[in-house]
């Protein structure tokens, strides 16, 4: 299964733990601890949890077959990137305005 990046915050305890998992097995990286611990909880987790992404995605009941799902997601992409947007050479200077002195 491909992976995908994606950006933790963290509280330092815990930061430490899968830190010592890591250094203490046979693991590569952070990343492949996380990636262990979370499919642990998802496939061993309380029977309560919810463990399938089944019925998290509403299907249009005109469009059952998704057949007009390619030209719908194309719509709104083009739509999208035929929004106006600001680009500047230069970003603007980072601070405070610097206020200049008006002669008389």
């Amino acid at each position: 299964m491909p992976k995908a990046p994606v950006s933790v915050t963290l509280e330092e305890d815990n930061l430490l733990w899968l830190r010592a998992r890591v250094t203490g097995s046979k693991r590569r990286s952070l990343s492949e601890a996380i990636d262990d611990v979370v499919t642990a909880a998802r496939l061993g987790g309380h029977p309560a949890h919810i463990r399938s992404v089944v019925g998290t995605v509403d299907i249009s009941a005109s469009d059952p077959g998704l057949d007009e799902a390619d030209d719908y997601l194309s719509s709104i992409f083009h739509a999208s990137v035929s929004r106006p947007f600001l680009v500047r050479e230069t970003p603007p200077p980072y601070g405070p305005k610097k206020r200049t002195k008006r002669r008389g």
